[in-house]
């Protein structure tokens, strides 16, 4: 999966001008031939707004992408400076003179190696700035031949925004050589470019103030504008600190904004007491991701927080802290008490977690877009004791509720208690609602999932990369010794340890156990492809593939497992090889009676006309997932899953670090209620980046970079010390989701036990099915559906009452 389209091409050629210290390998002045052909919506020229050497740049521009216009604006420059041997970096100057964060990016390969397969690049565009990028040559594939360069590729995607762009001072540089730096006169125009910055976060901190009043946090604001603007006055500024400037010019209003919510609730919790002068206490749901540095704060002082559970459930809402004061807190911890229920039951304090939530460091932005490139939360660090929480700060702690299948139901009521150093404890009242009934343990959906730990390097880490392999604490290496702990931690979301792509044996230990345990779900037997219309390859592909296929087929078959089994191949296959793909599938179907064949070929009709008739489960993406022609598959006998990887993006869900957690939950829960697919599928869960285990924190050294430059993509999951599982909030929302479906399913099977029955109350039975349904309220379609988790809340509640109102007569 995960394949990037050819993009779209304009073709440049660009003269070079004479060397000097730096090999100057593209200049825009005038006399300097420019030809180029527009594409639809695209222009490329000359411009002498922000040359940052001489008197042109060269502006880009497209305009906002719509139906008709070419996905992937574009254009190539030919070098002409081919040996690129001798140069350890390639340099280049952008000014972006408008707002957003739209997706640019570079190729460079030479005349033989596929342009995605060379050096690849993506920009982090400035905001009404300027930027000077230096690229390592070193992260050029070993597959370009350097002394022959002939292609530098740049493109964006679909920009949402008109975009503009000047690109000016592209040089090669020897090791130990600099690049000139821009000159007084375009430091002044940058100045000029970046004045509206400065007046917008003004008004962001004089909005701040009108909101929240005064606060030492935002006069350290105002101080740094102060500083800021003075730089864009004086005569002797520089391009480089304006550029410094301009990041933080970019994060002020998230800053005072975090600064204004923090005095907000200084002010609501010294009305509001008993509360500590020190700490200041927020609840927060399990679906929201609160960045611990920027951003407002949209809550109100935690007295009392609650969660509502059926037996054999885990839940979980978040409490946040931050220091009351400008100074910061040491050693804050969260504990939690016995909860006291009806009759003298007991829900103790042992299942109960009050764990550190860590956050993971975003270097760029992503291919799909985000407010914001920094600290995000996502680790849940149940090894970490006590941290310390910095003025400005705050610092989520995940609480979790774990119910025994046996918890008697009713009301339990305890607390949850904030401390730290030298800081009177902060208490928070914890209600409990356990349901009478109980959930079951494995996944109520069929999920195809991949565990199978590996790396993904950038370019740039090839190397280094290649000799963290060697190292036993490497996370790909590191989790090894503890196989059988993370195959039970997977159980916990309802996670078989499978993988889609594997030709060896499934690991039949770990699947053994788990059907001991009563939670295997589905497995794969092995990954199959087609073979093409030469005998040769037909024979190839039968001694590469029936025999390992046999083995596992008959040793799942001897250990009573064949009926969880699968087969999954031909990965993302398109419609020309429709033919071959069916020639595989029916052979496997004849070896391996009973098994289901499962796919994500390239078939939107999912079988009905495309003579795939081998194919038992077709698998689309979530876009591609049409309703209709899946209910018509499935009375031919046929199912239908869907999935997803780096795509879709918004206003589809998915799974990225940056996107709203409670878009997994959705996907999960209320989109499959709604949508009925008959199972997930996900490529993988465990591509880690990162040197070493997370062995401290909150703000970890973790990578959160998982395939090419995307962010949790193909990741859910991070390594602890000693290589122990650390799940996410995105796996959380995950196995919340199909905890609220599993609810769902248990009404279903009420409805149909009582359909006909004539004691059944009609009112209940309409209520039954209306939640069944999903209200529109929280999912009108797969693009347009409710972030809000109190909407999820009250959909899960009226779920929940609903079934107990049946249990109970």
């Amino acid at each position: 999966m995960n394949r990037l389209p050819m993009p779209v091409l304009a073709a440049v050629v660009l003269a070079a001008a004479p060397p000097g210290r730096a090999e100057r390998i593209f200049g825009f002045e005038d006399g300097a031939p420019l030809p180029y052909r527009e594409r639809k919506g695209t222009t490329l020229g000359r411009a002498a707004d922000y040359a940052t050497e001489g008197t042109n740049a060269l502006r880009f521009a497209s305009a906002a992408w719509t139906n008709g216009m070419p996905e992937w604006p574009a254009f190539d420059l030919k070098p002409p400076v081919a040996d690129w041997r001798p140069f350890d970096r390639l340099v280049l100057d952008i000014v972006n003179p408008g707002d957003g964060d739209a997706l640019f990016g570079l190729y460079v390969t030479d005349a033989k190696v596929r342009l995605q397969e060379g050096l690849g690049h993506r920009f982090d565009l400035p905001s009404r700035g300027w930027r000077r990028y230096e690229i390592p040559l070193s992260a050029m594939p070993p597959t370009v031949d350097r002394s022959a360069v002939v292609r530098v590729h740049f493109f964006t995607e679909r920009p949402a925004a008109d975009l503009e762009l000047h690109l000016d001072s592209l040089v090669l540089l020897r090791p130990g050589e600099a690049a000139p730096e821009p000159g007084p006169a375009f430091a002044r125009r940058l100045a000029g470019l970046m004045a509206p910055a400065a007046d917008a976060a003004a008004a962001a901190l004089a909005a701040a103030r009108a909101g929240a009043g005064d606060h030492p946090l935002l006069d350290a604001c105002d101080r740094r504008l102060a500083e800021i603007r003075a730089l864009l006055a004086a005569p002797d500024t520089t391009a480089r600190r304006l550029a410094e400037a301009g990041r933080e010019l970019e994060e002020l209003p998230a800053r005072a904004a975090r600064a204004a919510g923090i005095a907000r609730l200084r002010r609501a919790s010294q009305a509001a007491p008993p509360a500590s002068a020190d700490i200041l206490v927020v609840a927060a749901t399990s679906m929201e991701k609160i960045l611990p540095r920027h951003g407002d704060i949209v809550a109100v002082p935690a007295r009392e927080v609650a969660l509502s559970l059926a037996r054999n459930e885990a839940g979980s809402l978040q409490l946040l802290v931050t220091p009351a004061g400008t100074g910061g807190l040491r050693g804050v911890a969260v504990t939690a008490g016995d909860l006291a229920g009806p009759g003298g039951a007991v829900l103790p304090a042992s299942r109960i977690d009050c764990d550190v939530v860590g956050y993971v460091e975003t270097k760029s932005r992503p291919p799909y877009g985000t407010p914001h490139v920094g600290w995000w939360p996502d680790p849940i660090l149940d090894f970490l004791g006590p941290v310390d929480v910095a003025a400005g700060d705050v610092q989520s702690f995940w609480i979790r509720v774990r119910a025994p299948k046996d918890q008697p139901p009713g009301v339990y009521r305890g607390a949850l208690t904030v401390a730290a150093a030298v800081a009177a404890p902060q208490p928070v009242g914890l209600i409990v609602t356990v349901r009478p009934f109980a959930l079951p343990d494995g996944s109520p959906l069929p999920l195809a999932i991949t565990f199978a730990p590996h790396d993904h390097p950038a370019d740039a880490t090839q190397a280094e990369q290649a000799a963290w392999r060697r190292e036993a604490d490497y996370p790909v290496n590191a989790w090894r010794a503890r196989r059988l702990e993370w195959a039970d931690f997977l159980a916990d979301y309802r996670i078989t340890y499978d993988s889609l792509y594997h030709q060896a044996a499934p690991d039949f230990e770990v699947l053994q156990r788990l059907k001991g345990q009563g939670r295997l779900g589905v497995f794969n037997l092995g990954y199959w492809y087609y073979f093409d219309d030469r005998p040769s390859d037909q024979a190839k592909w039968r001694e590469r593939t029936l025999p390992r296929l046999r083995e596992a087929y008959t040793r799942a078959k001897d250990l009573g497992l064949l009926e969880h089994a699968y087969l999954y191949g031909c990965d993302e296959v398109p419609t020309n090889h429709f033919a071959w793909v069916e020639r595989a599938a029916a052979i496997l179907k004849a070896e391996f009676p009973g098994v289901p064949v499962l796919t994500t070929t390239y078939d939107d009709g999912f079988g009905a006309t495309s003579g795939l008739r081998s194919i038992d489960a077709f698998c689309p993406l979530t876009p591609k997932y049409d309703r209709a022609l899946a209910d018509a598959a499935r009375a031919a006998g046929r199912k239908v899953w869907w999935y997803i990887c780096c795509g879709p993006r918004h206003p589809h869900a998915n799974m990225f670090v940056e996107f709203p957690a409670i878009e997994g939950r959705l996907l999960m829960g209320a989109m499959t209620a709604r949508e009925r697919p008959d199972g997930f599928l996900y490529y993988q869960i465990s591509i880690w980046n990162s040197r070493r285990p997370i062995a401290g924190g909150p703000f970890t050294d973790w990578d959160p970079r998982s395939w090419t430059t995307y962010h949790g993509d193909g990741s859910w999951t991070c390594v602890g010390p000693g290589g122990a599982p650390v799940p996410t909030i995105r796996l959380e929302n995950f196995r919340d989701g199909l905890d609220d479906l599993a609810a769902v399913r248990i009404l279903e099977d009420l409805v149909k036990a009582r359909a006909g029955a004539t004691a059944t109350d009609p009112a209940w039975l309409a209520a039954a099915r209306a939640a069944i349904a999903v209200p529109e309220s929280l999912v009108r379609s797969m693009t347009d559906y409710s972030r809000d988790p109190a909407v999820l809340l009250a959909w899960r509640a009226s779920v929940d009452d609903l079934i107990a109102a049946a249990v109970r007569r």
